[in-house]
């Protein structure tokens, strides 16, 4: 039996057809503007010094898998699983510890990772102590793709765009993806996401393609 939707008043009865969609216009972001991300350091290597003894250590995992993208949440209910779906099939949401390969393969893998935070006060703390430790050299292993922030609400305070502005430039690559009403009253698709959303989605699927600079692969 296909499962009730509880926001339908009543399911036994029909909905219209929708209306033919109008052709998409891609938005511009509250702090993105007109770019779908911002650019960082490439590497740690390539980051600003940074004094990482007082941000501790991050957690970190094992993993016999081989996904295209480990889609990994800074912090408990980041929406790392919400983005891992929407990326497909092929990305792995790997909770919130730092995933390294493992098996028999010399030489291990470096795994994408793209990490996931909302905007919210824990949020943003855990992003910039992730952020930190990564531009300290003390997440090594896999390969970091950049940083997801998600509004936690429909409108960002100042602070808040600030904050999301300034950690975008803190990894590989930063992305924000804005409030999605739609999503509230139904699963999260990629059809029945903003242009600005699947461009997004696009962007990070085609820079954990690319191989890390330097090597062959």
């Amino acid at each position: 039996m296909p499962k009730s939707n509880p926001f339908v008043a009543n399911p036994f009865i029909p909905e219209p057809e929708s209306a033919p969609e109008t052709p998409d216009v891609l938005a511009a972001d509250p702090v993105l503007g007109g770019s779908l991300s911002l650019p960082g350091p490439a590497s740690p290597e390539l980051a600003p010094p940074v004094d990482t003894s007082g941000d501790g250590s991050w957690r970190t995992s094992e993993t016999t898998a081989r996904p295209s993208l480990c889609v990994m949440g800074v912090h408990g209910g980041a929406g790392a699983t919400t983005i891992a779906d929407l990326l497909g099939s092929d990305a792995l949401d790997v909770g919130t510890s730092w995933p390294l390969a493992t098996g028999w393969e010399r030489p291990l893998p470096e795994l994408p990772v793209l990490a996931v935070a909302r905007t919210h006060h824990r949020g943003l703390a855990e992003a910039t102590r992730f952020a930190r430790l990564w531009a300290g050299g003390q997440l090594p292993g896999s390969r970091l793709i950049g940083l997801v922030l998600i509004d936690d609400g429909p409108k960002l305070a100042n602070e808040q765009r600030a904050a999301v502005s300034r950690l975008a430039r803190m990894t590989p690559h930063g992305w924000h993806i804005p409030w999605v009403e739609t999503w509230r009253l139904a699963p999260a698709t990629q059809a029945a996401s903003p242009l600005r959303v699947r461009r997004t989605l696009q962007q990070i699927r085609a820079f954990a393609g690319e191989p890390k600079k330097g090597t062959d692969r």
